[in-house]
């Protein structure tokens, strides 16, 4: 149970909050690369509290500036894109990528004054198929190069907008053991009730595999985060689930397999859930021009939380906590020691970044960050077809913390048919 002010703490990301100035040290996916075109080469966003708008100019460059001109105060989503960046659409004063001003035509000749002017402006990197901003101070970490953004192979993306704070989206990836509850009995409940009976076999089928009792779970720090391990069913240590266990990047970044998810926080209480799938390319297959994306609603036709997918169960749990989950009341057991490890780990870099340090999983060492790769269960690596583990198939564990699931004290779920 945490105080209002611990809470405060963990949650708010505006402009001169712990967490804010913590969160604005990392590079964060805010657009697909795909959604900046030549039919709409400009973006309103909205990050870390922050309005923002951004745009493609024509010579290709990615600019994320404020999103008032600095003569009238015209939104510049509505700018003209050229190549030395945005023109705004009211009286034609030209900016660049950096929020310099290039040009005000109305001003007499030999004029200075665009000199004096500058819009707030923030880096912006395109990797993978999405757009990246950072918002911190300079000189910036490098953008982290994981290695499905760098990879060759298939790509695409996925995107929902959540009504919640960050944190409660996240917290959730340390939790190993809502799996056999939420996503087994939970969504086993939703997909009976909504699905053909075909449908329903499948799924059943799936979620009573992925979805078995959890007898151990663990979490190990790591450099880049944390690792979370599990034993379910029969599953014994040698076991991808607990050899190679779950890969956590710190501080808002989740690893399953071939997808990467991105709790973005937008502001205190929306996030932008960004997930970007990879999968090799097959024999013969040349790498696609582009990455697709979609939006996908977060609510059905009757206006419920999508719960028929493994990911909707995720956010239906994370919205129905409310806009900012009120921990000040909650109480944690035994099986929430992920939890209460993750919320220290954000203490603890909030506190370097108050004393000037670089948070943990920052980079900036071109060659370290020339492609990260960790260890992931039950994942094929490239150039290692048929190896478990592929580079870490001989990895050690050695856990911070291990939680043993046993006896009265953790319920069974039937699945619900």
């Amino acid at each position: 149970m945490l105080t209002a002010e611990q809470n405060e703490r963990l949650t708010r990301v505006g402009p001169g909050t712990p967490m804010g100035e913590l969160m604005r040290r990392y590079w964060h996916p805010i657009a697909a690369s795909v959604e900046l075109s030549d039919d709409n080469p400009t973006k309103e966003v909205r990050l870390l509290g922050e309005d923002l708008v951004l745009f493609r100019s024509a010579a290709g460059e990615i600019g994320l500036i404020e999103p008032s001109c600095a003569h009238r105060k015209a939104n510049l989503s509505y700018g003209i894109p050229e190549p030395e960046g945005i023109r705004c659409a009211y009286h034609g004063w030209l900016y660049d990528i950096h929020g310099q001003c290039l040009d005000q035509p109305s001003e007499p000749e030999g004029s200075r004054f665009k000199e004096k002017v500058k819009l707030k402006a923030y880096l912006a990197e395109e990797l993978g198929g999405l757009i990246f901003a950072y918002m911190g101070p300079e000189p910036a970490p490098l953008l982290p190069r994981y290695d499905m953004l760098v990879w060759p192979g298939v790509r695409d993306v996925d995107v929902c907008m959540l009504p919640c704070n960050w944190l409660q989206c996240h917290e959730n990836s340390l939790d190993p053991l809502h799996f056999q509850w939420l996503h087994r009995y939970y969504g086993g409940y939703v997909m009976n009730r909504k699905k053909p009976q075909a449908e329903r076999d499948a799924w059943n089928l799936r979620t009573l595999t992925k979805g078995a009792d959890h007898h151990k779970i663990g979490f190990e720090k790591t450099s880049y985060g944390v690792i979370k391990r599990r034993l379910i069913g029969d599953e014994t240590e040698e076991d991808d689930n607990w050899r190679l266990g779950h890969p956590v990047f710190f501080p808002n970044i989740l690893r399953i397999g071939i997808n990467l998810q991105f709790r973005v926080p937008v502001d205190d209480t929306h996030t932008l859930h960004l997930m970007l799938n990879w999968r090799a390319l097959k024999d013969g297959e040349e790498q696609p021009g582009v990455v697709p994306y979609q939006e996908i609603p977060v609510y059905d036709e009757d206006g419920r939380i999508k719960g028929d997918w493994v990911v909707g169960q995720d956010q239906t749990a994370w919205i129905i906590q409310g806009a900012i989950t009120d921990r000040t009341t909650e109480r944690l057991g035994v099986t929430d020691i992920g939890l209460i490890m993750y919320r220290r780990m954000l203490e603890e870099q909030m506190q370097v970044v108050a004393d000037g340090g670089d948070p943990l999983n920052t980079h900036r060492d071109p060659v370290e960050n020339e492609i990260i790769m960790v260890p992931c269960e039950r994942f094929e690596y490239p150039g290692y077809e048929g190896i478990p583990g592929g580079p870490f198939k001989d990895i050690v564990v050695h856990n911070d913390v291990e939680a043993v699931l046993s006896g009265d004290g953790v319920k069974r779920p039937e699945f619900v048919k």
